[in-house]
């Protein structure tokens, strides 16, 4: 992992989110082919031991995420995919399929969940994650925040199973990582912002850390993140 990981002002977050990723991979194990949907750098890639065969789609100039190691997409977004949002790959292509911190992204969530259904296999494994509690970000591309109530409504309408719904956060976590998201935001506006953040950031980013253990302590409804394990039907045997 990279010292810049470990340094971020996003290290609880992203940290709580691998842990739910973890959690969600080892609760069904998949094996074969993956395709990654708006992979960035692939940071979690390291989650799925038994995928043997592991792309991701992005767009070319996607947003990198100095965070994490450098890397990127093995396909990109053909130029037409934000008419119609399909995914260039035919059905069935792939044993599962992935999108993390991509839901709140797309302005068309029934086309994000349809293609996924299609180009996996009957039996399937689908796993998004997505923030709730966070503050905008990437705009103007940023639309929604889905309670799992809501993303089970989604899934279902999209034929899928909902298999596991897992909430990262706690109020203390949330709280830390909102004041250190405005401690950023400061730091990126430059000049002497930059320099009193970077002053005050040590005492913020121990403070990550000392969140850790208050994960969902005392208020399992005050969610930073999601993850969710949705599953494609398999074809019922004649």
């Amino acid at each position: 992992m990279r010292l810049r990981f470990l340094l971020s002002p996003f290290f609880l977050t992203r940290t709580l989110l691998r842990r739910a990723i973890r959690r969600a991979v080892d609760s069904t194990r998949p094996k074969g082919s993956l395709l990654d949907v708006g992979c960035g750098q692939k940071p979690h890639r390291d989650l799925f031991p038994e995928i043997q065969n592991y792309q991701g789609i992005d767009f070319a100039a996607f947003s990198a995420n100095k965070d994490f190691q450098s890397g990127g997409p093995d396909v990109a977004f053909p130029e037409n995919y934000t008419r119609d949002w399909i995914l260039p790959f035919p059905d069935c292509a792939f044993d599962h399929a992935a999108a993390f911190e991509v839901a709140e992204h797309h302005p068309r969530p029934d086309r994000l969940l349809s293609e996924l259904v299609r180009i996996i296999q009957p039996g399937g494994f689908i796993y998004l994650s997505w923030p709730f509690i966070f503050p905008l970000h990437e705009e103007p591309h940023d639309h929604f925040r889905y309670t799992h109530h809501q993303m089970a409504r989604l899934a279902e309408g999209a034929g899928l199973i909902p298999r596991e719904f897992i909430r990262t956060g706690g109020l203390v976590p949330t709280l830390v990582t909102l004041v250190t998201h405005a401690l950023a935001v400061v730091h990126d506006r430059g000049g002497w912002r930059k320099v009193v953040s970077l002053a005050l950031y040590p005492p913020f980013l121990l403070l990550q850390y000392a969140a850790l253990p208050f994960c969902h302590f005392g208020d399992a409804h005050t969610v930073l993140t999601y993850v969710a394990v949705l599953q494609k039907p398999a074809v019922a045997t004649p």
